[in-house]
């Protein structure tokens, strides 16, 4: 019977691990858009995990915030517009996806980002920008 215990406890750990806290999840939001309105860039890879900092150096993320910066103007506003969280294993297990109205010196867009517990931090998967 013990033997069985342990595995199981394992299991019940390592998967309260994975869970996405809706706090933590809007905190890296909300500091990745804080650092775009004042135009650091010095911490983007600290808000996405590993595997989409391999598919976009850091280079190609900056060029791309200064695009859009460029096409939308500067972030004047944030507000988060709705919180939906995926406890299923599907897709990739347990997210959060946070949409925020972003108001722009030149036009208002949704930005909608993705957000998982990576290895016990949480971190952006996906993000996308839409007016």
């Amino acid at each position: 019977m013990k033997l069985l215990v342990i595995p199981v406890l394992m299991l019940f750990i390592s998967c309260g691990l994975a869970d996405v806290d809706q706090a933590k999840s809007q905190a890296v939001a909300e500091s990745l858009m804080n650092d775009l309105i004042h135009e650091d860039y010095s911490n983007l890879d600290s808000y996405y995990t590993a595997s989409s900092n391999e598919s976009e150096p850091l280079e190609k993320k900056i060029e791309k915030f200064r695009k859009l910066k460029e096409v939308l103007g500067p972030i004047q506003s944030f507000e988060l517009t709705s919180a939906r969280e995926s406890k299923t294993s599907d897709d990739g297990g347990p997210k959060m996806e946070l949409k925020y109205k972003l108001k722009c010196a030149n036009t208002t867009v949704t930005h909608t980002l993705i957000i998982i517990n990576d290895e016990g931090s949480h971190k952006i998967t996906f993000q996308n920008f839409e007016n």
